[in-house]
This record gives C-alpha cells, structure tokens and sequence, in this order.
C-alpha cells in the first residue's frame, strides 16, 4: 500500500478495483485448476482400483479353476496308482489328464511328472512345457516343500534375445507311506494370461503385470518392462502400505511417466500391477492450464476495462471539485459544482457550494466594511479641517495668550493642541490611558466653557491603562454627554468607567446625570446600524453622527459583536455602554 502512497485518487481508485476483482479472480483460477487434478487423479485412481478389482478377481477365478485341476489330479486314484507302480504315462493316466485339460484347457496346460522330474505325460505340446524340471530349486522344489499345498513360481524362457516370463503352478503327490511318487504342474504363459483379462484394460489405458512373492516377474501385457523399477515400485509400495493400510497403493515411477497402482492376489498369491500413464493426466491438465490462463487474461482484461470505467465514474465528482478549487484559487468566486447525485461525493459536493456561497457572502461584507470604514475615516479627515494648520495657529495663540497673560486662551490652546496632534498620528489604535488623556483635555476645553459647572470623573484601573483600542472614541461621546445630556445645567456629572469582563471583553461605561432621552431616541441609536440610508447617518439631531462613527470604527474593526449600546430614561441621564475586545498593548500611560 506504501506504494499507493503518492499516487492520484484516480488512479489509487483504479488499482484497488482491479487489485479487488484480479487478485480473487487469479486465486479462483488457481484453486480451480487444483481442484481439477484432484478431481482426475481421483478419477484415475478409481479407474486402476476398477481395473484392478476386476483383473484380480478373473485371476482368482482362474486360478480357482487351475488349483481344482491340479488337485483332481492328484487325488485321481488312477494317476495316484500308477505313478506308484512306475507307469504315469498309462493311457488310463492320459485319458484323465485330457478330461482335466480340455475343461481347464483356456486357464493352463496341465503335465504330469515324476519324482525324478522326468514329463511323464501332457495333452499339449509347446516350448513352454520342459522334458524335465529341476528338483532342487523352483516350483517342483517348492512343491516338494509344502506338502498337500499347490505352490506357484515363476518360470521363463529365451527365444533368441528375448526373455519369456510365465508361470508354473505344481503339487506333489505322495503315496500312503508320504513318499513323492510324481507331480502334478500346470503351465500358465502370457497368451493364457491374456485370456483371464480379456475386455477389462485396453492398451491405451495400460499394463497390467503380475510378479510372486519371490518378486520374480510372471506376467506382462506388454513386450517389455523394467524389472528393477517394479522391484523397486513393489517394495516402496508395500512400505508404504505397512505404515497406512488404509491409504491407496499408487506410486509415481522415477521418470514421472506412469502411475502405479499393486493389488495382492490371494488364491495365486501374486503381486497384480497396473501401469497408468500420466501423459493423459499431463495432457488434461495442460490444457486445462491454457484454458485457464486465456481466461484469466480475457479476465483480467476485462476487470482493466471496468476497473478503469468505474474509476473515471467515481472520478468525475472529485474532478469537478477540483476544477472548482483551481477557479477559486484564481478569484473566481462564483464557480460552482453540479451536483448529479445524493451520495457521498454529492453531499461533498453540496458542502462545497455551500461554503463557496459563504466565502462569497463575507468577501462581499468584508469589501462593504471596508469601503463603510474608509468613508468613515474620510469623513473624520475632513472634519479634521486640516489639523497641521490649526495646530500651528493654536500653537501661537497659545504663546501670545501667556505673553498678554490671559491664561483661559493659553489653556484652551494648549488642549486643543493635544487634541489635534493626536489626530494626526498615524495609529489607528492607542492605549486606554492615552485616549483618557485626549477626553481630559477636551473636558479641560468644555470646563472653561460652561465656567465649571460639572464633573468630570475616571475610573480606570491601572491593569487596564496599557490596552489598545481605536483612538477618538471617547471625545464624541463625552461631547454628546456634556452639549447634549447635561445641557447646561448646574452641577451636572459625566462619569468614564473602564471594567475587564472575563478574558476577552473590555466594558467602558460613559454615564451623565443629565436630561436622558426618549425611548424613539434610545431605540433609534441602539438600530442605527441596521438603518445605513443618508439621512438617518445625518440625523434630524446633529449629535448622534459622533455617535454613529464611533459605532461604526468599533464595528467595522472588530466585527458585530461590539459596539455601543444606549440606556436611558428622560429626565434620569444617559449611560453609554461601550464594548471592545481585550487587545493588549505596550504600557505608556
């Protein structure tokens, strides 16, 4: 997944999708083709166990037959007489021989021998039946060795370079005294064999071989085999079968051509085996392979194709909103994204335009703010009337004033002076302390003027004095309070009170025990804001346009939630309440 990492959405979403769908799909195929082998070595096996069910019981069948020969044989009364009196080869001897043969004749050749091992008699003569058989090894010495039993061994011969396995099957007869008096031995060569599994395995499906339990070949449905490699397959699978009887006798030759499969054969005691060839197994499963892989290629590429479908399906949304953003980034504040569903995206996407519309609305209030506040400020610099002239004139007047010692004129210029050069500074905001200082000096002006009839009283904590706020709001509203609210009256108060409330608001409270307002009054100075048409800034009453602008400054920097706020009562003065963010300054007071 690192490797996603710094990939597009598109193409994140586009690999995930064909990762989802191909790597299932891949293992599906995989699964399948294992399941496939399975399945048919399954099948081929059970086809061997049929066949080698059947080929074992023609055998046991057959050999049934040829042990009820041999055995008649040797209990015939005739055949036992004469083999004691020294004349096997009698014509009594020769006719039971040939009733015995001609109803066993498709099993084996039968043949009487003497104690010596000399023929005596046989119906058939072929290579396969010898004049004379050695007593001190193979079938007649085996049969020599367990008597009243019917022993089988293996036999062969040579026809030129050829090796010719067959098989001899013999039990001895003995007289009364327990003496071996002759032997009764039946020949079983490959034709005959061939007869007991006639119709139940084909060439093509493959080779049936049958070896003793000396490991010695007897049998072969073909011309040649590798008697080394069925050794080694007959040990390994009785190996095998020893440490799990319950598993299937089925071994892999050591070229990896054929399967073998080993059934024990209990009436011959003979080793049956079934050579299978895998070039059909390998056959199927190569092409089941190929089928696979085509299919998993058409898969594959068809997942691409829709992979990469879906993917620009779901892209198109976030492309959209990408699009929209690059416009935004480049001012186009009206761009917006079509909205064509209700889902995920389409509720992004509605979020989008949302907030767009918003950006949009404050862009807007933030230009209309400023363009209001620049006509503030442009307003306030006209009433200024040229401050650096009048400071330069008031200057004078003051210095002519104490040289004509008239002391009310130097006073008025002096504060005057104040006054006007803290207008022409350049900061819009200073400390509390110094607009505290600017009202005093107006109040200095008015206190001359109405010959001391109010007070004028400060209340400003000293943890307060250094916080900024705009410069010039508290001139106007003192000013409304001692023209307006005291109206000339004796002994009038004006109070200015300056209260931190919580971390982040700063109350001033400007408080006059004069004449008070109406409540048309109050309730038009606490919505002037609401109302911003020309005549209401102007006003029927001249002294709410200083009331009005420092409305405005205190709104226009800071934002709606501060600003001033009327209460007042006719006849019971006027309190202005004055609301500011805490903005924490230099201490210069």
């Amino acid at each position: 997944m690192k490797i996603l990492k710094n990939y597009s959405f598109r193409k994140k979403t586009f690999a995930g999708m064909l990762l989802a769908a191909g790597i299932p799909m891949l293992i599906g195929y995989f699964i399948m083709l294992q399941m496939f082998n399975i399945t048919y070595r399954r099948s081929l096996n059970q086809e061997a166990e049929t066949i080698l069910n059947a080929v074992a019981g023609s055998f046991d069948s057959a050999f049934s037959n040829i042990y009820d020969g041999i055995r008649q044989l040797a209990e015939e009364e005739i055949i036992r007489k004469n083999l004691e009196n020294g004349d096997g080869a009698g014509t009594s001897v020769y006719r039971e021989l040939y009733a015995v043969s001609s109803k066993y004749s498709k099993y084996a050749y039968f043949s009487i021998y003497d104690a010596e091992g000399n023929k005596l008699v046989s119906v058939t003569e072929n290579t396969y039946i010898k004049e004379k058989l050695p007593l001190d090894w193979s079938v007649l010495y085996e049969a020599g060795q367990n008597p009243g039993r019917v022993v089988v061994r293996n036999a062969r011969l040579y026809e030129g370079e050829k090796r010719v396995e067959f098989l001899r099957a013999a039990m001895a007869v003995r007289s009364e005294k327990g003496e071996i008096t002759g032997y009764i031995v039946a020949t079983v060569n490959d034709g005959l064999f061939d007869n007991m599994k006639w119709g139940l395995v084909s060439e093509d499906q493959g080779v049936i071989y049958a070896m003793d339990s000396f490991q010695e070949m007897v049998y072969c449905s073909t011309d040649s085999y590798d008697e080394d490699e069925m050794r080694r397959i007959r040990r390994e699978m009785l190996r095998d079968e020893a440490a799990d009887s319950d598993s299937q006798n089925a071994c892999v030759s050591a070229d990896k051509k054929y399967f073998y499969y080993v059934d024990y054969e209990e009436t011959s005691g003979l080793y049956l085996f079934y050579q299978q060839p895998v070039a059909a197994l390998n056959q199927l499963k190569n092409r089941a392979f190929t089928i696979a892989v085509m299919s998993a290629a058409l898969g594959l590429i068809i997942c691409i194709f829709l992979s990469k479908s879906v993917s620009s399906f779901i892209y198109q949304p976030i492309k959209r909103m990408q699009d929209a953003i690059a416009e935004i980034r480049q001012g186009n504040f009206k761009a917006r994204i079509k909205v064509d569903s209700q889902d995920e995206l389409g509720q992004l996407s509605e979020s989008f335009n949302m907030m767009a519309e918003h950006l949009t609305d404050n862009m807007e209030r933030l230009l209309a703010r400023e363009r209001e506040l620049s006509e503030v400020q442009i307003k306030m610099m006209q009433a200024q009337l040229n401050p650096h002239f009048l400071y330069n004139t008031l200057d004078t007047m003051k210095w002519l004033g104490k040289a004509n010692q008239i002391p009310e004129i130097a006073t008025i210029s002096a504060d005057l002076a104040k006054i006007l050069r803290m207008s022409i500074s350049a900061s819009p905001e200073v400390p509390l302390a110094k607009e505290v200082e600017l009202a005093e000096a107006y109040v200095q002006i008015q206190e001359i003027r109405f010959a001391d009839k109010f007070e004028f009283i400060v209340d400003l904590p000293d943890e307060l004095a250094a916080l900024l706020v705009p410069k010039q709001i508290l001139q106007p509203i003192i000013e409304n309070a001692i023209i307006h609210g005291l109206g000339g009256r004796e002994n009038g108060r004006v109070m200015v009170q300056a209260r931190q409330t919580g971390e982040e608001i700063l109350k001033i409270r400007i408080r006059d025990d004069g004449v008070g307002m109406s409540r048309e009054q109050v309730w038009k100075l606490n919505h002037c804001e609401e109302d911003t048409s020309e005549q209401h800034r102007m006003g029927e009453e001249r002294h709410s346009i200083g009331y009005y602008n420092v409305n405005e400054i205190i709104r226009l920097n800071y934002g709606d939630g501060y600003g001033l706020y009327t209460e007042s009562e006719e006849g019971a003065g006027t309190c202005i309440y004055m609301t500011l963010p805490v903005r924490k300054g230099e201490k210069d007071v």
